[in-house]
């Protein structure tokens, strides 16, 4: 008689496992909200709630990044959702090098090119040129399009248009306070915005063309971290100015919890589906119908 054995990750079936992720990570964000109220009467209690926040934002945007690998070595290079992971997964590890960056001045200096355009700033922005082109491959694997180097023309017509954009922006601003922050630096605070509102917007399309799908949900990431970067941009823009306390506390709150949870939410969204292509049935993720699950993908 064949035993037929259920696939187990550290004694879990697949379905246990990712609830348990989804239990550790409510903990920590729990714990983020605590910590940030308490940091707002000590200040000793508002610095271990910083390096707190520093380090699970690093250890989570290594997860999603390896989890994302994990997800494009599912697939063969002659397939069409090899070329939209492995771009999500190097914008993912560029973006752990971003996190890496704010962690240890030593490892890489935050000044190393400019004060006003840091090293950061190069690891986050080369991320979202690789996380927008696995969007853009999505998209066209989704319509159908026979993917080719000149159907590419047309992203970087897009990244083009949001360059122009941040720069006008950023004349808007700075022609209201001539005498405030540099232009480079508030000319990279509005280009984060603008690339989250591209990225986020084709990532709610995406999420409305897979309807409910598990498909849909490691994009979810991208459009909270449109939510981080519009507070940001907020802020530097001078928008804190004209808002009072208990609002400015409030958008620190929302920033302080959606920016660590994006990469949670893109980790274990991927990790589902890394459970559903190398487990399939068993792994107590899909409906009772056995589905084709590289379609579209």
């Amino acid at each position: 008689m064949i035993n037929f054995q259920k696939p187990k990750i550290l004694g879990l079936s697949p379905k246990q496992f990712l609830w348990m992720g989804y239990i550790l990570a409510f903990i920590l964000l729990a714990i983020f909200a605590w910590q940030y109220f308490v940091g707002l009467q000590n200040d000793n209690s508002k610095f271990w709630g910083g390096v707190l926040f520093s380090y699970t934002s690093l250890v989570s945007a290594i997860g999603a990044a390896t989890i994302a690998t994990m997800v494009t070595l599912q697939f063969t290079k002659g397939e069409l959702p090899y070329r939209t992971w492995m771009a999500f997964s190097i914008g993912m590890w560029l973006w752990v090098l971003g996190e890496l960056s704010l962690l240890d001045e030593n490892l890489f200096s935050s000044y190393a090119i400019s004060p006003y355009f840091q090293l950061v700033d190069v690891f986050w922005l080369l991320g979202y040129f690789f996380l927008g082109l696995s969007l853009y491959s999505q998209l066209l694997a989704v319509y159908g399009v026979r993917q080719s180097r000149n159907i590419y023309w047309w992203y970087a017509v897009m990244v083009a248009a949001a360059i122009l954009i941040a720069a006008l922006l950023t004349m808007v601003v700075r022609s209201r306070n001539p005498q405030g922050d540099s232009w480079l630096f508030l000319f990279v605070t509005m280009l984060y915005p603008v690339l989250d509102f591209l990225a986020g917007g084709t990532a709610i399309w995406l999420s409305l063309l897979f309807g409910r799908g598990q498909w849909s949900r490691p994009w979810w990431g991208l459009i909270l971290f449109a939510i981080t970067d519009g507070i940001d941009a907020f802020y530097w823009s001078g928008g804190y100015e004209l808002t009072p306390v208990f609002i400015q506390q409030t958008l620190d709150f929302v920033s302080l919890i959606i920016y660590p949870a994006s990469y949670m939410v893109a980790g274990l969204a991927l990790l589902a589906n890394y459970f559903i292509l190398r487990y399939g049935m068993d792994s107590g993720l899909l409906g009772s119908s056995r589905k084709n699950v590289h379609k579209n993908i």
